[in-house]
């Protein structure tokens, strides 16, 4: 825990003696049993903090979707990659192998597919109000959460830098200190069992409370990792001769080791356990403070990574299988180890060269601390303080070509550590004046050690290790002026400056330097106007015109392999032009939300695979780019009768890159189709129906689901600029890289007892068993393979719940 545990662990000390002896005030005594209302026929009232005050979703004049407990539970939610497909123009997924446990998180093209600590997010996540700093250890369970607020555009005035997509915030449950609790326990397909709990007590009645839960998860991995001798025959991997590595022959042989089965491993399973515990000390109906600590343990092999290409006409392919596989093992890396089934690859977890071991591992340990004080200072002056420590350390290792051979492995151990004060402060400073004014404060400390090999003998065998320090300060003013009681204008301001410097170390194997802690920094101070004016037609119609902006701090080219490629990016800006209509009609029985926007990105942040002075490969990042967006979002929740519920959401998305400036990267294919951005698909949408049916002394309740989005590229692609002619030639578009437009399915069928102490819920995920990738890494070009994270296929499964 070190200075920062300590630090936020002596700030709850101090609360907690100043709640225990504050006097009683008569102003907002308890919190209310949650954050939303429901009537027996209108539409359930989700109540947000997205503009640092309490205010009712559809008042709220932002592109916001909020999501309560009770509808994440019904659309079978599990993680927070199961939000994207519920929201307009989001997509959030998991990343693979060779990234850990980190999501890939867009919103409205905007997003970070990479978990380099060179990187910063372009949508972060906060739990609780505060901000994690890095997309790695991000994938949380949506444990005991009262509600899910996603910010769809630019978030920079309250919530600062990298907010530049939007921003994902997960609420959770306070304590109420009511005595209710629950368990529940899942089985389902692939040994799944799953263990769920919580119970909430008062420790001193009115006073002190505490909330604590608990999740246990585990399932056998979807993925099957096959013996290529098993499968293909004895002696099919060969033996070789001589190599120029000065290393005998190796017979690869077989590792299925006599045991009847050519399954050695697996990938893609789920060994995650959590505990979250809260507590909060009312001293008076005016001074509150909330303390929570959380603790996540994973021990679970890798992502389900499947190999798609191996081309072995590329350069370093042939170069390799010429001076060692062949000579060395007797066999070539090629098509030969693509295996027909979506779930199975013939990867081998070690390098007989250099006898290192890459454990198929993708271990983390996660916990955190936060404080947080709210006080009235006055009758209308608000105080929040949130104080908060997090730390996690992810070892994840992977076998990068899909073979038995040893042409490319990673090992990594990042770490991160993270303080981060915020001081908000709110309230009306005259009659028709609300403003929301504060400070942050954030201290980050990030490294990734490891060692990684690629084409032994012809490329490259490295150790390595990364480390850096980030610090931001920001300050901000907001405030919303009511012109009338029906017209609101909006203004603020957030002045950000942040800093980061990282040290970056390479060595071969043989203990030979080749950057020997070389230093990089990156200094940006920026200012993030907003300004917007809304209008309530009526008091269920309401319209807004929105101007916001945000920006993402710089950084490194991430994995330099020489010192000549250690060279900084600064930060890149979006501005957003954005307009919507909210509106509840018929009783609230029909919510209708409509939002339209307009972006401008410059400078953005691209990776340019180049040739550096040496002449190695450089995939180097260089701020060079300008593309417009626009795009059209809809979100339609509808209660015709009492026990009909339907819900959908709809997402276009127009993205053009104008001018590719120093990225070089295409505007359009050969062809004259668009050259797309990474992870957006150009149109998505859900829809969902359930109804209720009262039944065996309870009700039932069947839901079906569906979700759609369009091809997804996952790689940029470069003109083509030979060195002979002053031209410049689109791409051919290729067929790799993406992932066709697909259609998904959940359905559940629950039955709740008419005293609500039991549920019992039947579900299927994947409902018709859709075969896709959640994402890609295409190296066809350079190294000549693509390998994708196959999703899983069909699961069912059976819940009993007991709340008590």
């Amino acid at each position: 825990m070190k200075a920062w545990g300590r630090l936020v662990v002596s700030a709850s000390s101090l609360a907690l003696g100043l709640a225990m002896s504050a006097p009683l005030r008569a102003q907002n005594s308890t919190v209310p049993p949650s954050a939303t209302e429901t009537d027996p026929v209108g539409l359930e009232e989700i109540v947000v903090t997205a503009e640092f005050r309490e205010s009712k979703l559809q008042d709220t004049p932002l592109a916001i979707s909020a999501i309560s407990a009770t509808q994440l539970e019904s659309r079978s939610a599990v993680n927070v990659a199961s939000i994207g497909s519920l929201v307009p123009n989001t997509t959030i997924a998991p990343l693979g192998a060779g990234y850990g446990s980190t999501i890939a998180a867009f919103i409205r093209g905007v997003g970070l597919g990479d978990n380099s600590l060179s990187f910063e997010p372009g949508v972060p996540i906060y739990v609780d109000d505060v901000y994690n700093g890095r997309p790695q250890g991000s994938l949380f369970d949506l444990l005991d959460l009262e509600r899910v607020e996603v910010l769809r555009g630019p978030q920079g005035t309250l919530f600062g830098k990298n907010a530049i997509g939007g921003a994902v915030r997960l609420i959770s449950k306070k304590p109420r200190g009511d005595g209710s609790g629950f368990l529940e326990a899942t089985y389902g397909r692939f040994n799944r069992i799953n263990i769920r709990g919580g119970f909430d007590l008062a420790i001193v009645p009115d006073r002190v409370m505490v909330r604590a839960s608990i999740s246990s998860k585990n399932a056998d991995g979807y993925f099957r990792v096959l013996d290529y001798e098993c499968v293909n025959g004895a002696g099919s991997l060969g033996r070789g001769t001589a190599s120029r590595l000065n290393v005998g022959p190796i017979a690869l042989g077989s590792a299925a080791a006599g045991s009847g089965s050519c399954t050695v491993d697996r990938l893609g399973d789920e060994s995650v356990q959590s505990g979250r515990l809260a507590m909060r000390i009312v001293g008076s109906e005016a001074f509150e403070v909330n303390l929570i600590g959380d603790y996540t343990r994973q021990r679970q092999a890798g992502p389900a990574d499947k190999y798609t290409i191996i081309n072995p006409a590329n350069g370093l392919i042939t170069a390799w299988n010429n001076a060692i596989a062949g000579p060395l093992f007797g066999v070539p890396y090629d098509e030969r180890f693509l295996t027909s089934s979506p779930y199975t690859n013939y990867s081998r977890f070690d390098d007989p060269i250099t006898n290192r071991r890459v454990p198929n591992i993708n271990n983390l340990d996660h916990y955190g601390l936060s404080g947080t004080i709210d006080a009235d200072l006055a009758d209308e002056v608000h105080l929040k303080s949130v104080t908060a420590w997090r730390k996690f350390k992810n070892t994840y290792g992977r076998d990068s070509d899909g073979s038995p051979l040893p042409v490319n492995a990673t090992l990594n151990s990042a770490r991160h550590e993270q303080f981060s004060q915020e001081l908000q402060i709110t309230g009306e400073l005259i009659d028709r004046l609300t403003y929301a004014t504060g400070f942050f404060y954030y201290h980050g400390k990030d490294s990734d050690r490891g060692f990684d090999f690629l084409f032994p003998g012809v490329v490259y065998q490295n150790d390595s290790y990364d480390r850096q320090t980030t610090k931001s300060t920001a300050g901000f003013v907001h405030g919303i002026f009511a012109v009338t009681d029906k017209l609101n204008i909006t203004g603020g301001v957030r002045y950000t400056h942040d800093t980061k410097n990282s040290i970056i170390y390479r060595a071969r194997f043989n203990g030979s330097l080749i950057i020997n802690n070389a230093s990089v920094g990156q200094t940006v101070n920026q200012w993030s106007p907003l300004a917007e004016i809304d209008y309530h037609f009526t008091p269920d119609v309401m319209a807004y015109a929105l101007y916001s902006t945000g920006f993402r701090g710089g950084g490194f080219s991430p994995r330099p392999s020489n010192p000549t490629q250690i060279a900084p990016f600064g930060a890149e800006k979006l501005t957003n032009y954005e307009g919507g209509i909210k509106s509840e009609l018929f009783d609230r029985r029909l919510r209708l939300n409509f939002s339209g926007f307009y972006q401008r990105y410059t400078d953005q942040q691209q990776s340019s695979n180049q040739f550096d002075s040496t002449g190695a490969v450089w995939f180097r990042v260089v701020n060079g780019g300008v593309s417009r967006i626009w795009g059209l979002e809809g979100e339609l929740q509808a209660r015709p009768t009492a026990a009909l519920h339907i819900d959908g959401t709809i997402g276009y998305l127009n993205y053009r890159r104008t001018d590719p400036e120093a990225s070089n990267l295409c505007t359009e294919f050969a062809d004259g189709t668009p050259c797309y951005p990474i992870r957006t698909p150009k149109w998505n949408a859900s829809a969902g129906i359930e109804y209720e049916i009262p039944a065996f002394n309870g009700t039932i309740l069947p839901r079906l689901d569906m979700t759609y989005q369009s091809r997804t590229w996952f790689a940029t692609f470069q003109n083509i600029s030979p060195a002979f002619a002053a031209v410049v030639i689109p791409p051919v578009r290729p067929a790799h890289s993406q992932q066709a437009g697909y259609t998904l399915f959940n359905a559940q069928l629950a039955w709740t007892s008419d005293d609500k102490d039991w549920k019992l819920t039947a579900f299927v995920r994947n409902l018709f068993d859709k075969r896709f990738f959640y994402g890609k890494l295409s190296l066809v070009g350079a190294l000549g393979r693509e390998q994708g994270l196959i999703a899983p296929p069909r699961e069912w499964g059976l819940t009993l719940r007991r709340n008590f």
